[in-house]
């Protein structure tokens, strides 16, 4: 949170023990290493979570032994934070608000799905304005032999190649862009 980079220039104060060293070098080779990979997720940052939580700690540490009160109000200024962040993203739609990336979404559509008799095919055509990390095309591991294969709508031409290999299944196209996420059965056109 940005209220505890106030905070961060008292937490080098701690570099006096050796062992604290590690713990402000681990995210910086961890930030060089993301920073060499194209597909970055968020869920990435667990593993340093922890230490970002122990350096923002040991910073307010070190800033309160110089003022009590300048720590209080960094993180009171966090919790405020939080509190309107929080807020904005329950009420906004922004597709990553808390409120639409909930999992309600696949559930929407699997239901539909689970409704529909026989094997099912399903072409997701994302919106020119799709965050990219919310992908939906995702298949076990046996593809062929699964109730429901999921596909990117690559056009008319390409998914009626898709279309042939699978003569059994029912077609369907999903905009998982749209709110709920729209399925209808698949016409080429």
């Amino acid at each position: 949170m940005p209220p505890l980079y106030l905070a961060l220039p008292f937490c080098f104060l701690a570099l006096r023990d050796r062992r604290f060293v590690w713990v402000l070098a681990c995210p910086l080779i961890f930030a060089l290493g993301i920073n060499f990979f194209p597909a970055f997720q968020y869920h990435y940052m667990a593993g340093v979570t922890c230490l970002f939580v122990l350096i923002s700690v040991t910073g307010l540490r070190q800033l309160s032994r110089f003022s009590a009160l300048a720590a209080r109000i960094v993180v009171l200024l966090c919790v405020a934070q939080f509190a309107l962040e929080y807020g904005l993203h329950v009420y906004s739609h922004d597709p990553w608000s808390l409120a639409l990336r909930n999992p309600e979404r696949r559930v929407f559509v699997d239901n539909q799905l689970a409704r529909a008799p026989g094997k099912q095919l399903v072409f997701v055509r994302y919106w020119p304005e799709h965050i990219f990390q919310d992908e939906w095309v995702y298949n076990a591991a046996d593809i062929d032999g699964s109730r429901v294969v999921w596909a990117r709508d690559l056009g008319a031409v390409e998914n009626e190649k898709l279309r042939r290999y699978y003569p059994e299944r029912t077609a369907w196209l999903l905009e998982p862009d749209a709110l709920p996420p729209r399925l209808t059965p698949y016409h080429p056109s």
